[in-house]
């Protein structure tokens, strides 16, 4: 008797789908952690503003993009700032491929952010970065 998941798939192929989600996945090395990286990154990055997040970009030498977000306790409470960069995270992850290779990338919430639905947000960032790249 065959193997057969509960979806009514083979487990072969569930198994190589599985294969592909290391290319979507964001890793320590695709994000900016150390707040010495920050603090550089917000010094000597250029500034670039939308109605709703403040951005600073600096090249790096590593060849890839990298993220950094910052939600202040003037944008909400914990609940609405962890939203907001749940959903920039998800951004960056799956648009990667439109942001320039080589930057750190730190997005500052402003005050209206968390009112913007997913929608309405990946909207205005995809018109920002269409924009400048």
């Amino acid at each position: 008797m065959e193997d057969w998941s509960s979806s009514g798939e083979d487990k072969k192929d569930a198994t190589a789908c599985q294969s592909d989600t290391g290319r979507f996945r964001l890793s320590k090395e695709d994000r900016i952690r150390r707040s010495s990286e920050y603090r550089i990154v917000m010094k000597q990055g250029v500034r670039c503003r939308t109605s709703h997040f403040l951005i600073r970009m600096l090249r790096n030498s590593l060849g890839r993009p990298r993220l950094g977000v910052a939600a202040s306790k003037k944008v909400g409470i914990a609940c609405a700032r962890n939203r907001i960069k749940r959903r920039l995270r998800e951004y960056f992850r799956l648009n990667r491929a439109k942001l320039p290779a080589d930057m750190d990338i730190v997005f500052v919430a402003l005050e209206g952010a968390p009112a913007l639905d997913t929608h309405q947000l990946w909207r205005e960032l995809d018109r920002f970065f269409a924009r400048k790249f």
